[in-house]
This record gives structure tokens, sequence and C-alpha cells, in this order.
């Protein structure tokens, strides 16, 4: 195999929904481990680095800066560029259109009910988000059923010998896609001409397959390590 790193990201996307926010002051909402992983995400970078999205459901009664032109009610509307996220305790405030005037929003502030706003996470933040091994450790592909296929990696501990760990990525895909899934991960790691540096083999955040044509129809990808 050539030397090639390969990304897997295991978990959905998180996403916590704030309905019914008061806007009559300050528009703020905390993310919490209800819906996003422990620890929650933090950094007054978060937003702005593209670590989450923020929505909010138009409604008759919203006012939105000069960027986002005229939603109709009921639209989704992505209000990120009016957002920061506090450096340690997760809590979003919305900048309103008064204080920004082309990224801000304003939401009805004598009725919390038409106010919903959705958090949605768009890459990892958290250790078990996602692992990354390079190719040469690939130590065999492995049929298990007729969804899922194993790859066996050498373990990231780096021990060597009877009791070294093995690193298992089990990639569920369509069914009796064994041999496709095969072929395109062996065809994309081994020819420089398609890809170089790291490949995407899975990323459940954001539903990226390991080719645009995913003909084994890869779904989702969990991994285990164990003692050999």
């Amino acid at each position: 195999m050539r030397d090639k790193y390969l990304y897997f990201g295991l978990n959905a996307a998180a996403t916590q929904a704030f309905d019914n926010v008061d806007c009559s002051g300050a528009q703020t909402f905390q993310l919490t481990t209800g819906g996003f992983q422990n620890p929650i995400p933090t950094g007054v970078n978060f937003l702005t680095n593209g670590g989450a999205k923020v929505t909010v459901t138009a409604h008759a009664n919203h006012s939105f800066g000069s960027a986002y032109g005229s939603p109709a009610a009921g639209v989704e509307v992505d209000i990120t560029a009016a957002c920061t996220i506090h450096a340690t305790n997760g809590t979003i405030t919305v900048n309103t259109v008064a204080t920004d005037a082309v990224n801000g929003f304003t939401g009805d502030a004598s009725t919390a009910a038409n106010n919903d706003f959705d958090v949605t996470q768009l890459k990892p933040y958290d250790d078990g988000d996602g692992f990354l091994y390079n190719s040469k450790y690939l130590r065999g592909v492995h049929y298990q059923t007729a969804t899922t296929t194993e790859l066996h990696f050498q373990g990231k501990t780096g021990d060597f010998g009877a009791t070294h760990d093995v690193d298992t990525i089990t990639v569920t895909h369509g069914s009796a896609k064994f041999k496709e899934f095969a072929q395109e991960l062996t065809d994309v790691i081994a020819d420089d001409n398609k890809v170089k540096g790291m490949v995407v083999v899975r990323d459940d955040i954001r539903d990226i397959n390991l080719t645009v044509e995913n003909a084994s129809g890869i779904a989702s990808v969990a991994q285990t390590a164990t003692a050999s």
C-alpha cells in the first residue's frame, strides 16, 4: 500500500434545537451535553472556523441583515455569521441587526414562540469523532457480513509482538458490496493520480464517502481496539 492517510469520521453530526428563545433582550442560548458531546465545543473561533452552523426558522416578525435578502417565513436561514460563542461555556450570542446591519439577526422580541434556532456540528472536535491511519499500517481487509467489512490496522500504541493492539475499523456498506468496497479502497490509496495525501474513507459528520460514485454504498464506520 502507498503511504497515505485514511480518515474515518465516526460520529454523526451533533445537533441541538433551541425553541422559544426569548429575544426581548440579549439573544443567547447555551450548548449542553443534551445535544453535543461531553465536553461541549468551546473556543471563540469554533463557529468562525466552521465547527458548527447556527440556523433559525424565519418568521414574519424577524429582521435580517442585508446579507440574507428577504427570507420567506418558514425557511431555515443560516445565521452563523451573526453569532459568537463564549470561550469556555458554550453560550452562543446572536448579534442583532442594530449591532450588525449586514450579518445581524433580530428575533421576535414580543413572542418567544416565534424564535426557533438549531445548532449543527460541521467538523470533529471530540477525541472520538474521527481516526486517522497511515495506509502502510493496514494489515488486512476482512469480509465480516454481507453489509460489513473490517479493516485491521497495526495498533496506535506502537507496541510490537504477540500482545500488541489491533485497531479495527468496521465499515457498513451496501449488501453484498464487499468486492466493490475493496476495489474502491485499493484503487484510491494505490493510485497517486486519483488522490494525494489524506483519503476520506467515510465521514459520518459531513456524509462524505470514499468516492463520489460510492458504488459500495458506504453508510457508516465504527472503531474498536482489541488485543491480538
